[in-house]
Order: structure tokens, then C-alpha cells, then sequence
């Protein structure tokens, strides 16, 4: 099973540290800030990297 299956954990550092690391910063905002806001908001508890990676790319984050 490939990384992008695995479930995003938003308890674990290191999880939105790898996601940070493939995706460049917007202007107005950070990978890190988008991806607390929303851990915060429960919005991707329960979704996969893969899940992460859309709605990053759906926000207009574009991976590098």
C-alpha cells in the first residue's frame, strides 16, 4: 500500500512536515497554516494523504 493511502494523522508533527515539504507556499498563506486550520476544523480528520493532497491543490497550493 503506497503513502498516499495511509490516513492523514493531524496529532503528528511529522505528518504535515511531509506533506509541507511537497507542496510551495501560497502569498497570503502557508502549507502548515492551511493544513492546522483545518486539523482544527476536523475538516480532513479521517482522509488520506491523497485527500490532503486534493483539497491542497484544490485550494490552489501547487505541488512541487
Amino acid at each position: 500500500m503506497s503513502r498516499d493511502q495511509d490516513m492523514f494523522n493531524c496529532g503528528e508533527y511529522y505528518e504535515a512536515t511531509y506533506v509541507v515539504g511537497l507542496y510551495n507556499d501560497k502569498a497570503d498563506k502557508t502549507v502548515r497554516e492551511f493544513l492546522e486550520e483545518k486539523c482544527d476544523s476536523n475538516e480532513i480528520n479521517n482522509s488520506t494523504h491523497e485527500d490532503v493532497y486534493e483539497l491542497l491543490e484544490a485550494n490552489g497550493f501547487v505541488r512541487k
